[in-house]
């Protein structure tokens, strides 16, 4: 195993690591809201990035240290976990920097609150925000057993969780919501309040998210997995404490009096930064070099014998969740995409088993089934790019040609059936042409390909998305985009060389 010094550690576990995923996060989660892509989608577009960055950086090679969370079903499972954390507003908290409470923006109706609110609510929101995805990435490498039993109650930890948060606010609402003793007759009448609706939304929404996130940490504290435990904490407090320090750009008027910017394109570029560096630094923290003994009670949970029922509960809830998520904007595609995923699972266990029987056993490397591994990082990539794509586009015929509506369904009569072929193959080309339990070889050899197809087709989107060009306002963030493209294609390729010369 390579040695490498204490500042080339530093280098490659932290410093860059934090720079690509940062400068990742502020052009990804820039483009969330943007034209095509709203809530969960435009938090996928940001999840396949970052999923893939971490893998890409991470993987097992042969001559490189071993890592912890190297898994390619890392990629499925950041996109997923940020695309679910996606599923809500933040736009009613900003005002709280500026001391008011709106109740009716329309009419400019608002009440004074506590600046001391924004800081509380852009915590309580951005730590679920940035740590779901990293609930799920630590999924990828707890070092116990998990077994169906296990895998249950972890998720069983996260619905738990989100229960009691949503019993606690349905029971307490003075607990949660601002100023909620002063202002009962107002948000009693929300027809002459709409924002109150909004806010009474927006805050349920990120307390059950808060106890999806406590409920599944909880899991892990539980279980002593305590890699698991700062990985998930370290991300969701640094990002809670970076989205409250923010102040979602208020400040930002107070130097630039009168200037004409895109204020929440700046705030979501500067979130996603602030993700990023959540991230970073809990690759850092979790994600250095295995010691010897770590890397002894890695190999020991991954048996290669006969495929154990745990993988198929696994994949099968993961792939499902990738055809569900397909299934939120693919306009009548979903059912097939979700038949598929429910079809070829147990047909793929199956035929495995049959073929793994009939092996002799060998010695493995620690890194699972190689067959699923390459089915786990697909999936992931064909959930991120697949709706980033569709949404991208759409969002470009809307800039430009209008009609939202009727370029989303266009797209999907097109994509739709290419999407269903591309699942298919992804879990049928393992069964026609299997690799072997013992196989040692380098199971992505493009992988380097596949991080710059994602580089390249996101940065496309978000110059599609980012426009039209004679509108200064949109036109800095090209400039700005391919700023951030420079940087991320300068580290991608300073570790494609590492990793090229660690194999020779």
């Amino acid at each position: 195993m390579e040695t490498v010094s204490p500042r080339r550690d530093l280098t490659h576990d932290l410093l860059l690591p934090t720079l690509l995923f940062a400068a990742l996060g502020g052009m990804t989660w820039a483009v969330r809201g943007s034209s095509g892509y709203g809530a969960a989608a435009g938090c996928v577009f940001a999840g396949v990035a970052w999923g893939m960055a971490w893998w890409f950086i991470s993987r097992p090679v042969a001559g490189r240290p071993e890592r912890r969370y190297d898994s390619a079903w890392i990629v499925l499972a950041v996109t997923a976990g940020i695309g679910i954390s996606g599923a809500r507003g933040w736009m009613q908290w900003p005002s709280f920097f500026e001391g008011k409470l709106v109740t009716n923006y329309a009419k400019g109706e608002f009440v004074p609150i506590s600046r001391a609110y924004g800081f509380l609510w852009l915590f309580i929101a951005g730590m679920p925000w940035a740590g779901l995805g990293a609930c799920l990435l630590a999924w990828t490498g707890s070092l116990r057993e998990t077994r169906l039993m296990h895998w249950l109650l972890r998720i069983g930890c996260g619905i738990g969780g989100a229960l009691v948060a949503w019993g606690l606010y349905v029971a307490l609402p003075q607990l949660f919501l601002p100023m909620y003793d002063t202002l009962a007759e107002r948000y009693q009448d929300l027809e002459h309040n709409p924002n109150l609706r909004r806010l009474i939304n927006d805050s349920w929404q990120a307390i059950v998210h808060l106890g999806v996130y406590l409920g599944l940490l909880g899991y892990e504290a539980a279980r002593r997995e305590g890699k698991n435990v700062l990985l998930i904490a370290t991300v969701g407090l640094v990002n809670g404490a970076g989205w409250a320090l923010l102040q979602n750009w208020k400040w930002a008027t107070e130097y630039w009096e009168g200037a004409n910017f895109n204020f929440w394109r700046c705030w979501e570029s500067s979130g996603g930064i602030s993700i990023g560096i959540g991230y970073g630094v809990a690759y850092f923290l979790a994600n250095r070099p295995l010691t010897a003994d770590e890397a002894t009670r890695k190999r020991a949970r991954r048996p290669l014998a006969v495929p154990d029922t745990t993988w198929l509960a696994v994949y099968l809830l993961l792939a499902v969740l990738n055809a569900l998520l397909l299934f939120e904007t693919c306009e009548g595609w979903g059912w097939p995409l979700l038949a598929g995923a429910l079809v070829t699972g147990p047909l793929y266990y199956a035929i495995r088993c049959r073929t793994y029987a009939r092996e002799p056993a060998t010695a493995h490397d620690g890194r699972g089934d190689p067959n699923l591994e390459r089915v786990g990082l697909y999936l992931g990539l064909l959930l991120g790019l697949g709706i980033s794509l569709e949404c991208g586009l759409k969002g470009f015929f809307n800039i430009y040609y209008g009609d939202e509506d009727a370029w989303d369904a266009w797209l999907w009569q097109n994509l739709g059936p290419a999407f269903l072929v591309v699942l298919a193959l992804i879990w049928l080309v393992p069964l026609v042409r299997p690799l072997a339990r013992g196989y040692r070889g380098e199971l992505f050899p493009h992988a380097a390909g596949l991080m710059w197809l994602v580089l390249l087709v996101l940065n496309v989107l978000a110059h599609l998305v980012t426009g039209p060009p004679h509108v200064w306002n949109e036109f800095v963030f090209n400039l700005y985009y391919m700023l951030l493209f420079l940087i991320t294609a300068a580290v991608v390729l300073h570790y494609s060389a590492l990793y090229r010369g660690a194999r020779q």
